[in-house]
């Protein structure tokens, strides 16, 4: 408990830090970089400690960002919209995961794929309500009983705070006698099925939170960028996620959060010198794939992936990487 304090009061200081130092340009990017960590950790959650890959995760982003948009034209409430997009996110994936999980980890892609350009398909359709292929802005402001919050500094501390708590309550999580029963199941689903386990409702579960959190992200996305469009449920916005957790790190909390910062920073600041930015994010992670598994959290923390020189032997020797199932929060 002491190190998660720990941790936790070192993000909250960063985040109320950064501020100091950054321009504008800088807190705009730092806060969309909050919004896409907690989607890319949603994602991550269920890639490394569900062992469940999906390529429709931006389906859920999408529902919460609708849910801002939509219901924000006759309801101004901000606790109650956001706990509409989280609610209704976390419904969608008990639905839909309580079909899902009962395939096997290729044929768990694929649904999840069609599940989120059903979405997409189903935003585009709905053009009364959703704008259609054109989009929609956002009316509702985010306004927490101490007036409205519209400036850059406002947006960036509010977005902060929510990345800190989902840190947090993720933590709690993975920490929690559920946490590692599904991390158990994702090592191995027999082993756990035969101790007594009913390893459907843990996976359930974990596909249930993470559809949540990722509504919630969708939800202050909309309030960010006070606009959404289907594009928000793509496939494409699936990969680009996972992507995310990938180059940061699966099987990590924070891992998830440091691949959504650079995918974001390359993304918003070398575009603006090259339209070939996705050459140097493939090489990125080609480069990852190609030296091994772990991502950038890893190489961070670890330097595993390194070659180190004994002093002893003075012999050059590569230090194994991290083991299955050691978790870097």
């Amino acid at each position: 408990m002491k190190k998660l304090l720990l941790g936790v009061v070192l993000l909250i200081a960063l985040v109320f830090a950064m501020p100091l130092v950054l321009s504008d340009f800088g807190i705009n990017l730092a806060t969309e970089i909050y919004i896409m960590a907690i989607f890319a950790m949603s994602l991550g959650l269920i890639m490394g400690y569900g062992g469940m890959v999906s390529l429709g995760h931006a389906g859920f982003f999408g529902i919460g960002a609708y849910t801002v948009a939509v219901i924000g034209q006759h309801v101004a409430n901000t606790y109650l919209l956001l706990l509409l997009s989280v609610v209704i996110s976390g419904l969608i994936a008990l639905v839909t995961g309580a079909v899902f999980i009962r395939t096997s980890k290729f044929y768990f892609l694929m649904i999840t794929l069609a599940f989120g350009q059903l979405l997409y398909v189903l935003f585009w359709q709905l053009k009364p309500w959703t704008g259609g292929a054109d989009g929609m802005s956002v009316s509702a402001v985010m306004n927490f009983g101490f007036g409205e919050i519209v400036s850059p500094n406002a947006l960036y501390y509010v977005m902060g705070i929510a990345f800190v708590m989902s840190y947090f309550l993720l933590y709690l999580f993975v920490g929690s006698p559920a946490g590692k029963i599904t991390r158990g199941v994702m090592e191995n689903e027999a082993r756990m099925s035969a101790l007594g386990y009913n390893v459907r409702v843990y996976k359930l579960l974990v596909y249930t939170l993470s559809g949540s959190l990722a509504g919630l992200a969708g939800a202050l996305y909309a309030y960010f960028n006070v606009f959404v469009s289907p594009d928000l449920s793509s496939w494409m916005f699936s990969g680009q996620v996972m992507v995310m957790v990938i180059i940061g790190g699966v099987g990590t909390l924070l891992g998830p959060a440091l691949g959504a910062s650079v995918f974001v920073y390359l993304q918003n600041f070398m575009s603006t010198y090259t339209e070939r930015w996705p050459m140097i994010m493939g090489g990125l992670l080609v480069a990852l794939v190609l030296a091994g598994k772990g991502g950038l959290i890893h190489w961070l923390q670890h330097g595993r992936h390194f070659l180190v020189f004994r002093k002893q032997t003075g012999k050059a020797v590569s230090q194994q990487p991290v083991k299955k199932g050691e978790a870097v929060h």
